[in-house]
């Protein structure tokens, strides 16, 4: 008979019902890991980075230990989305590729069918088909197999309802998991006389992990708690129905805040208390909602942040001090009357003005693209406050009101509107588009977050026209709010001359990276770049754009060079706001040009013009580009994890065969798919034996700090290209 292991962590606490009956079914015995303790805290060093929140980390050594007990496979299913609206986490969707990464695993070790019910739902049951037939059974019997695991999982899980069983206790009674290490309440009996309810909502793979220490168990102790396996899965769909983002927030923290509003619009809890570990994407986002919520609702709410260094004792202290505040308010006020939640749109805190009749926009910039969203939102057609440039001070006042573990570009385009506000804006731009990644839950996040600091402002979230049939009335129901119907032509003319001013300053900059590694007057370069800038911003028609490009190459074609220069060549790679917000990246690609010492080309393959290219143009040349980059990524991510993950880690592989002596990996703190592209990227570096240097920027990254970085790994690739006995000269410095 098979050993399949299954580790006891991440999507376990939610599938295991799953995926216990189809490997049963298919005639395998399956192997749990065993729960997590001390000892396996202290073999997380097996994770090959320190950036994964503390679940995913945990998955490394309960792999680990399931491969050291002799199973003969692995089963760890890619979950990509289970509904038509959604997705997973890129942590899970990722999880299967970070440790064969990470653990070196040969590629047939892990069995991981893919569940996708939005992009394949076909491939779903195929790749569970494909999984039989690994472990030696027909499709026939695999298809049984699936059928019956879904029935099981779904009565599993009816049970929890019916009964109100937290994910352990379920386990038990109907899976046969002994929950060991299981406390004993001491004062069972008191929640009861306090009538105190406690609705306690978080991951299953937090809440009842090891580094929660029993938070479910000690609050049963004082209180009746309810936790989101005990809300019917209908509750749960009608509560997020009735709000603006609900079906399309990540497949498990639909549970978390379904579950939260079902409560608090039925009065059902007094408190609510999240459970979250240090550093998790989705949980960031979803804070914002359920303190908006618990708030309108006058429901105290409580965050725990959790990870591999909490204590108990203080944890313990938090909750005690809660629980205090609690009682002493339920004697204060007595029984507190049922409070609504807003309804969907309507929005409750302080009061609100009304908004003058004469629209001012604001809208966040990134990169150099000034120019480009100054001939958009032009004078003739609306008023605007000009883009502002990023500076400390943008930073920091998106700082103020962010969420702690959000990535940092949504703090500095928070940052950017709050400076639009204050400048006279009454009217806030953000694009949106609901993915797998955090940036299409900005705009909803912004405006809670600056109408809770006392802000008066209407936003406009503009989301893609593709495809036209389902977006197109929807895009152009947001253009109208502040674009006439009368000045439609004006506005295409206009967004067709930003295009066109897009396309050069795409073409200047990667014309200006070549030069500035082959100037023989350092900084000669960048000035030429700054003056056709400024030419562009002021340039009002196609002709005087195309004359301003044409002026900056007949500069740079006057430059003096130094023809023997043999300069390294360097590809940014990373997520696209890091890698083209000059602020945010301390102005990382004309830093490498700059080197006093050193002559560094640099490749930026990540940019706007790009996305534009593949997403909305749908460009056969970048079509054909993605194709690439996705196939040289294919052994090591199969599937794409949201931002510009999956491409971290193509551009990566490519880079030795085209020419790159380097690789610099960059990304914002807290960034959920680059994070599971650095976890690839350390095998493969070991396979191509590929220089990489990963910048992590955040609020705190000095430029003093990042450059002596940089100037150590400019030297190691100096030193490298000379240890393999580097002659060659270049011939040709530019191509334009």
């Amino acid at each position: 008979m098979l050993q399949v292991g299954i580790p006891r962590v991440l999507s376990y606490y939610y599938y295991y019902p799953f995926y216990k009956a189809f490997l049963e079914h298919l005639g395998c015995r399956v192997v749990l890991s065993a729960p997590t303790s001390a000892r396996t805290l202290e073999r997380l060093s097996v994770c090959p980075t320190d950036e994964p929140c503390v679940s995913v980390k945990l998955a490394f050594p309960h792999t680990l230990e399931l491969i050291e007990r002799g199973v003969d496979f692995l089963f760890i299913p890619t979950l990509v989305s289970k509904d038509s609206h959604s997705y997973y986490c890129p942590k899970h969707i990722g999880l299967p590729a970070m440790l064969r990464s990470g653990l070196d695993l040969p590629p047939g070790k892990i069995i991981s069918p893919s569940i996708n019910w939005r992009e394949a739902a076909r491939s779903t049951l195929h790749s569970f088909l494909e999984a039989g037939r690994r472990l030696g059974r027909s499709a026939s019997e695999a298809r049984r197999a699936f059928a019956a695991a879904l029935r099981f999982q779904k009565g599993c899980f009816r049970l929890a309802v019916e009964r109100q069983l937290t994910v352990l206790e379920l386990y038990e009674q109907a899976a046969g998991v002994k929950r060991c290490g299981r406390r004993e309440l001491r004062r069972e009996a008191r929640h009861s006389e306090s009538g105190l309810r406690i609705g306690v909502v978080g991951h299953g793979y937090i809440l009842y992990d090891y580094m929660a220490h029993h938070v479910v168990e000690r609050l049963r102790e004082h209180a009746t708690v309810l936790v989101p396996e005990m809300v019917p899965p209908e509750a749960i769909r009608e509560s997020l129905h009735r709000t603006a983002y609900g079906k399309a927030l990540w497949s498990f923290e639909q549970a978390i805040v379904g579950s939260a509003l079902y409560w608090l619009e039925h009065r059902l809890v007094d408190s609510l208390i999240l459970v979250a570990p240090f550093e998790c994407g989705p949980e960031a986002v979803i804070e914002v909602y359920l303190e908006e919520a618990a708030e309108s609702c006058g429901i105290p709410f409580l965050v725990l942040t959790v990870d591999e260094q909490t204590g108990e004792a203080g944890l313990v202290t938090r909750l005690e001090a809660f629980l205090d505040t609690l009682r002493d308010s339920q004697r204060l006020q007595g029984a507190l009357q049922p409070r609504l939640l807003p309804e969907k749109g309507e929005r409750r805190g302080a009061l609100v003005a009304p908004l003058p009749e004469k629209r001012v926009l604001g809208f966040p910039n990134m990169g150099n693209l000034g120019a480009v969203l100054a001939t958009v939102f032009n004078g003739e057609l609306v008023n605007a406050v000009a883009p502002l440039p990023v500076t400390r001070r943008t930073a920091e006042l998106g700082e103020e009101l962010a969420p702690e573990f959000i990535c940092y570009p949504f703090a500095v385009t928070l940052g950017q509107m709050r400076q639009c506000l204050e400048a006279g804006a009454n009217t806030l731009i953000m694009v949106g588009g609901k993915g797998r990644c955090r940036l299409g839950w900005y705009a909803e996040l912004q405006e809670i977050l600056l109408k809770r600091a006392g802000y008066s402002f209407e936003m406009v979230v503009i989301d893609s026209p593709f495809p036209l049939r389902e977006n197109y009335n929807r895009f152009l129901q947001a253009l109208q709010r502040f674009y006439e119907p009368r000045q439609g032509r004006k506005v295409i003319a206009a967004a067709l001359l930003a295009f066109y001013k897009a396309l050069l300053t795409e073409r200047a900059e990667t014309l200006f990276y070549r030069l500035q590694a082959w100037e023989s007057r350092r900084g000669s370069a960048y000035a030429l770049f700054s003056l056709f800038l400024q030419r562009l911003r002021e340039a009002a028609t196609f002709g005087s754009a195309r004359s301003a490009f044409r002026e900056y190459l007949r500069s740079c074609a006057g430059l003096s060079l130094e023809k023997e220069a043999r300069p390294l060549k360097v590809r940014l790679i990373g997520e696209i706001y890091a890698v083209f917000e000059e602020y945010v990246n301390r102005e990382l690609a004309r830093t490498l040009g700059s080197l006093p010492d050193i002559r560094i080309e640099v490749q930026r393959e990540v940019t706007v013009m790009n996305w534009l290219r593949y997403n909305i143009i749908k460009s056969p040349a970048q079509l054909l580009r993605h194709r690439q980059i996705s196939a040289a990524a294919q052994p090591y991510l199969e599937e794409a994890v949201g931002g510009h993950g999956q491409e971290s880690v193509g551009l990566a592989v490519l880079a030795p065969r085209e020419g790159m002596d380097g690789v610099i990996h960059l990304w914002p703190f807290t960034c959920m798919p680059e994070i599971v592209a650095q976890s690839i990227l350390t095998r493969v570096t070991r396979d191509l034996s590929l220089p990489l240097l990963t910048l992590i920027v955040n609020e705190q990254t000095g430029h003093a700090g990042m450059m002596t970085r940089i100037e150590s790994f400019a030297h190691i690739l100096l030193e490298r290209r000379a240890s393999k006995g580097e002659r060659k000269k270049s011939t040709s410095w530019v191509s334009t």
